[in-house]
């Protein structure tokens, strides 16, 4: 387990989710130190960043842009706290950074191969990986300062990693116990963002 600095919290943003509860379980910090933000609270959102060691962005319906999230992006950035942003956090980290949201085929409850390439904060990860995916929306024109480090077969972003920052994002569920190595995956980010 990872341990966060003295007096500061690990901010987990809800999003109205079902799948809330699974990634907060994968975060490797004790429950005492993550603070969870309801969506009905975001609306004041720097309050929650005054103490924050690092922000996680959790998945949930609607778009990044409907739900105030782009702007939080561009606060943890400002402010240079570790983001992490999995399913909707990873699109709000994109928008965030110039990328364009489109509609996908959905792909909810499906196992998909992604590639992986070199990256600095998964660097154990290089080639193919099974993932879950629960996404309808999808990134697409993303560019500098961001990185694309996996994509599906079919060519859709489904990780990304700031060039200088340290900020990242899945479009997959590495939460779930078929996403293969997921926990890892996790756990690489905070240790080399942290």
């Amino acid at each position: 387990m990872i341990k966060a600095p003295a007096k500061k919290e690990i901010v987990f943003f809800e999003n109205n989710d079902s799948f809330s509860w699974n990634v907060i379980d994968v975060l490797p910090f004790s429950r005492s130190e993550i603070k969870i933000v309801t969506h009905q609270l975001k609306a004041d959102f720097s309050s929650h960043l005054e103490n924050a060691s690092c922000v996680v962005i959790g998945p949930g319906p609607m778009d990044p842009i409907r739900t105030g999230l782009t702007e939080l992006v561009l606060a943890c950035a400002e402010k240079g706290i570790p983001t992490l942003g999995i399913c909707l956090g990873f699109q709000a980290i994109g928008i965030a950074f110039g990328a364009k949201l489109i509609r996908t085929t959905p792909v909810h409850g499906k196992r998909s191969v992604i590639e992986f390439s070199q990256s600095r904060f998964f660097p154990a990860f290089n080639g193919g990986v099974e993932v879950m995916r629960y996404h309808s929306l999808a990134l697409e024109r993303m560019r500098a300062p961001l990185n694309i480090i996996a994509t599906s077969s079919d060519g859709i972003p489904m990780a990304l990693e700031h060039e200088t920052l340290p900020i990242a994002g899945f479009q997959f569920h590495p939460d779930s116990f078929a996403t293969f190595r997921g926990q890892e995956m996790i756990n690489s980010f905070f240790k080399h963002a942290l």
